[in-house]
């Protein structure tokens, strides 16, 4: 009962706009879109660590509906490159008792990238799975379960954060964060952050530094790759009217990689932006979860 529901709401919300909008709307978070191999294990996966629900999204697709959005998939014939090459780092949920977490998926099989490591302060935990294409998903101690955060690598966090703030319309924990003289240690970490709906997008200044840094478990990132075709292909927002989006866009100087169109496979129409390290943005035409259920 509870996927005919949500098949019907992604149907529903990615249908376009039933009400005016104002040519000026802050984003919504929409979805994470993965690349992978058997969508099937894909959504049994994130259905048994993380609770999200399979739907079919607009009644044609394979996906998931966790919280306010969405996790789309599209299946590709060989694994896609999944090494932290890219601006996106990973996706993350919350923790409560991280602690037993960590040894509750031991149990259950899940892989591991780096163990449930302590932060500052009491039961304060963070580790990072693999998801069944090896993307990366953080676990961290938050006092919910739910889906909460992508985490990015930039060239410059200032000039990345203002990218997002100044095309999506939301706002910055702060404009402009100096860079540290040491970002070896987790507290010298360049950083900055907005919050669009229910998930934190945190900007982070790449470890390029030699040696790398104790909270980095991958090789020094120099060079960041395109998002497209990776594990974690790139994250979408929504707005109600995307026509006014794309000219303000386009005259800002934004770099457009595809233009609207509608996308029958997935039933949306959208446009693709190229932010800052090359993640790959889409910007889609749909109602705002939950609020847009209601509107006419």
């Amino acid at each position: 009962m509870r996927t005919g529901v949500l098949t019907a709401l992604g149907a529903v919300l990615a249908l376009g706009p039933a009400v005016p909008a104002a040519e000026v709307e802050t984003a919504h978070f929409h979805h994470v879109h993965l690349n992978v191999t058997d969508p099937a294990r894909t959504i049994q996966f994130y259905g048994n660590v993380f609770g999200a629900t399979p739907t079919k999204f607009a009644g044609v697709s394979d996906a998931l509906f966790t919280e306010r959005s969405f996790i789309l998939l599209t299946k590709v014939a060989v694994p896609p490159p999944s090494e932290l090459h890219s601006a996106i780092w990973h996706i993350g949920w919350g923790g409560v008792d991280v602690a037993n977490e960590y040894e509750w998926l031991k149990k259950k099989g899940v892989p591991f990238h780096t163990p449930i490591t302590p932060l500052r302060g009491p039961d304060n935990y963070y580790m990072y799975i693999s998801g069944p294409d090896r993307e990366l998903i953080e676990i961290n101690t938050m006092g919910h379960h739910r889906f909460g955060h992508v985490d990015l690598s930039a060239d410059d966090v200032n000039e990345t954060a203002a990218w997002y703030a100044d095309n999506l319309g939301v706002p910055l924990r702060t404009r402009e964060v100096p860079k540290p003289k040491d970002m070896a240690a987790v507290r010298g970490v360049w950083s900055n952050a907005f919050r669009c709906d229910n998930v934190l997008v945190i900007v982070f200044g790449k470890p390029d530094m030699d040696p790398k840094p104790d909270w980095w478990p991958d090789p020094p990132l120099r060079t960041l790759l395109s998002t497209r075709g990776r594990a974690i292909d790139h994250i979408a927002f929504s707005y109600r009217n995307i026509d006014p989006v794309y000219e303000r866009m386009k005259s800002a100087g934004a770099r457009i990689v595809e233009p609207i169109r509608f996308r029958e496979e997935y039933r949306l129409k959208s446009f693709f932006v190229e932010a800052p390290g090359g993640v790959a943005v889409e910007v889609v035409e749909a109602k705002p979860i939950p609020e847009g259920i209601w509107e006419k």
